[in-house]
């Protein structure tokens, strides 16, 4: 990670960051994390009331943030020999730039126009169709449609159901007086969080954060109760796809926060165990042609919810779910091996270490860890001293045919 000690710290106006500095490179990367995104519509204003923002009401911010009154973000980083980009999921959003020189006066613009929203009625009108355009261009899309199938089969009130983006009919709804409201209670100083790596410099940027406006809200996020059980097993829709493509889905229970590292690290070995090239599973599946290569896996927590995903292509998909229900049980019966589970932690060790060597593979891992209010080092150590017997529990108490859900494009 470099030859200087990373930073880690919160401003006395309740900012944290995290710097990162890596000697010698080239690329210096910069991000800041606002703690809030597409999940986050159900507020508590200042007298108790009830607030729900309009599904995609993050994501819209994100767009609009970059338009300022003087002019576009986008062009001044550009013209500052800087790349800026942003995404919103379902638990954040994030505005980053890329560059070689002129760092602080990027960071110093980023951080300028992140603080100071300017939404007007006129433009958050023209915005609309930008963005309904970008919604049609997703629902269009077999992997985003399996996707989003699958999460409205697993739940019913929690709002990681709905795209991040929203609906045409939810972006209609937003006005610039929302936004501004939406903004004031989702970028407050306490929810965001600054990041920067490569080969930059520390003191600077520590005082460039001091003098970051303490911004508070009143208003209190919430999450509406959602069952543990799933509302449909099997979904499929048509889209005219000469080979089907399927997401196989697991709703777990909500885990604690600060339990999400180790769990997320445990689901790591678990999957590869369960469902990686290695697997007995995709042995099975290939000699029967049910799969033409390995599925994709991947395993999602945040506030009030936790799933994990399988995604795959092929012509057999309900026989494929069957089979990786038999290979969960198996794997249930006869319990993990020591030699198995060593393979798997030195292949996680492997790609974990490849990620520290760049600044942006860096920085957008440390925007995941931050979340946790973790660092590469702790996400290392989980990795290397994670107990068979933790991942044991996982499988044998979190995993259950019963909350498992098929979705399937054809």
């Amino acid at each position: 990670m470099g030859n200087e000690k990373y930073q880690k710290g919160k401003t006395k106006n309740g900012l944290q960051y995290y710097i990162l500095p890596q000697k010698d490179f080239g690329d210096k990367m910069a991000a800041i994390v606002v703690k809030r995104g597409a999940n986050h519509i159900f507020w508590k204003g200042e007298y108790g009331e009830n607030i729900t923002f309009p599904a995609g009401t993050a994501h819209f911010i994100e767009h609009k943030l970059f338009q300022q009154e003087w002019g576009d973000a986008f062009v001044a980083f550009s013209q500052n020999g800087a790349s800026a980009n942003a995404f919103t999921d379902g638990d954040k959003t994030v505005y980053y730039f890329t560059c070689r020189d002129k760092f602080m006066e990027n960071l110093h613009l980023l951080l300028d126009f992140v603080q100071n929203p300017y939404f007007t009625e006129e433009d958050t009108e023209q915005e609309k169709s930008i963005i309904q355009s970008e919604i049609s261009m997703y629902a269009d899309d077999p992997a985003w449609a399996v996707y989003g199938q699958m999460l409205e089969m697993m739940y019913e009130n929690h709002p990681v159901r709905n795209a991040v983006a929203g609906t045409a009919e939810t972006v209609e709804k937003v006005t610039a007086e929302i936004l501004q409201k939406a903004y004031e209670a989702y970028y407050t100083t306490e929810n965001m969080i600054l990041i920067c790596t490569g080969d930059v410099p520390v003191k600077q940027i520590r005082m460039t954060a001091e003098k970051v406006q303490r911004r508070q809200s009143d208003m209190r996020v919430y999450f509406p109760m959602e069952k543990n059980s799933i509302l449909e097993k099997y979904r499929e829709k048509k889209m005219g796809l000469s080979r089907p493509c399927f997401q196989i889905g697991l709703k777990f229970q909500p885990v604690p926060k600060d339990k999400w590292l180790q769990t997320r690290i445990a689901m790591g070995f678990l999957l590869e165990l369960l469902a990686g090239e290695s697997s007995s599973f995709f042995q099975q599946a290939y000699e029967r042609n049910f799969l033409d290569e390995p599925m994709g896996t991947a395993f999602f927590c945040g506030e009030g919810y936790a799933f994990a995903a399988f995604s795959g292509t092929g012509e057999q998909p309900e026989e494929t779910a069957e089979l990786l229900t038999q290979e969960m049980k198996k794997l249930q019966k006869n319990g993990l091996s020591q030699e198995d589970f060593s393979r798997i932690r030195k292949k996680m060790l492997g790609r974990f270490l490849r990620r520290m060597d760049s600044p942006v593979s860096l920085c957008m891992g440390q925007i995941e860890w931050a979340m946790m209010e973790k660092t590469a080092a702790d996400v290392l150590h989980c990795i290397k001293t994670l107990p068979l017997a933790e991942a044991e529990k996982l499988l044998q108490n979190a995993f259950s045919p019963d909350t498992m859900v098929l979705s399937v494009i054809r």
